[in-house]
């Protein structure tokens, strides 16, 4: 289904906010638009982000992200670092840093073990994962992986297919 068909005034409120700095999310309010409409017209307008000024990385920014690239999250990196996701991790690239190794076999089945005697205690799957200091989508791996029994702390039936989904995309890519 198409949306709305966009006037001459509208697309000059576009280029011309844009243009002024106003974001994508500043310009749906203004036309009463979503914010994704707001980002597709721009790039069929050719306003992508190329007017954005491209900084090269100094000396302390590299040092930084080799240091913490993998132990920091990448949200955090970009607050400390004022750069985008994508220069991160392009960066990163650029200078053969990975995030940590993946858990062996052996590794994942003594978390699985972990994790179930906490959920036979009665933890919650949010609880669990404090306790162990791992994220939720590892708890809801293992649960999916080694068939596991977990209280779900969550109210809602929408939080609990959204972590099974990820999880089994994770591992339908055939993980090791």
């Amino acid at each position: 289904m198409a949306g709305r068909f966009y006037s001459d005034e509208e697309i000059l409120t576009i280029k011309s906010m844009y243009m002024n700095g106003f974001s994508d999310n500043e310009i749906a309010k203004v036309l009463n638009r979503s914010v994704i409409a707001i980002g597709i017209k721009r790039q069929r307008l050719d306003l992508a982000q190329r007017f954005v000024e491209k900084r090269n990385w100094e000396n302390w920014e590299t040092e930084y992200l080799k240091n913490n690239y993998g132990k920091l999250s990448i949200p955090a990196m970009m607050n400390h670092l004022d750069r985008s996701y994508n220069s991160i991790i392009t960066k990163a690239s650029k200078n053969n840093l990975k995030t940590k190794k993946r858990c062996s076999l052996e590794e994942r089945k003594k978390q699985a073990d972990d994790i179930q005697e906490l959920a036979d205690k009665g933890y919650y799957a949010s609880e669990i994962s404090k306790m162990l200091k791992i994220n939720d989508t590892t708890v809801y791996s293992r649960r999916i992986e080694f068939g596991l029994t977990i209280i779900d702390g969550h109210d809602t039936e929408r939080y609990h297919s959204k972590m099974e989904k990820i999880s089994k995309i994770f591992w339908s890519k055939e993980r090791g």
